[in-house]
């Protein structure tokens, strides 16, 4: 595939606050409101905000489930979450929607695997599904990797599942801010 993206995806989490807890989620649905409607989300408690404003509750060990949604590309939001833990993938999925998780912990320096859910139904092993394997194939893993290393590889190829990977207009853009009952 080769597409790779102009800045490097971790240096712009860690410029933007974010590389000491990461937590997000990629679904194919291109409306936010629709995404905040399968989060059980009502319309009156939705907030538009930009990035820097969503970021003033960023707040990851508190238990109040809050998220920013925004849209990512065509056919595509991504979800950020700020606080609490990560929106169901099962939910979001639904109807044959996909979506994409992705969660790591710099304090610790862990990631958790990139994790795929398909109309409902998580798949174990993201990294044996035929379509996707071009999106990764010319990236290289070698055993051991540093967790920094893998959060990259992680975020490129859902930069090129997606069609788009982090930038600075991605950090300047707008979304809905929700606390997810």
């Amino acid at each position: 595939m080769r597409i790779f993206p102009a800045e490097a995806q971790k240096g712009l989490l860690a410029e933007h606050g974010l590389y000491g807890s990461f937590a997000a989620t990629w679904v194919s649905i291109e409306n936010i409101n629709d995404v905040a409607t399968r989060l059980q989300v009502a319309p009156e408690a939705r907030t538009t905000c930009d990035f820097e404003t969503a970021m003033s509750l960023y707040e990851p060990s508190s238990g109040m489930r809050r998220v920013w949604v925004n849209r990512h590309a065509p056919g595509w939001s991504h979800i950020l979450t700020l606080s609490g833990a990560m929106p169901s993938a099962e939910a979001l999925s639904l109807d044959n929607q996909r979506a994409f998780e992705l969660a790591c912990n710099g304090e610790v320096d862990e990631i958790y695997p990139l994790s795929y859910t398909r109309d409902g139904v998580s798949d174990v092993d993201f990294f044996e599904i035929p379509e996707y394997v071009p999106y990764w194939d010319d990236l290289e893993s070698p055993p051991f990797m540093p967790t920094a290393e893998e959060l990259e590889q992680h975020l490129i190829i859902m930069g090129r599942i997606s069609g788009r990977f982090y930038d600075r207009e991605w950090f300047l853009s707008e979304g809905l801010l929700l606390t997810v009952p």
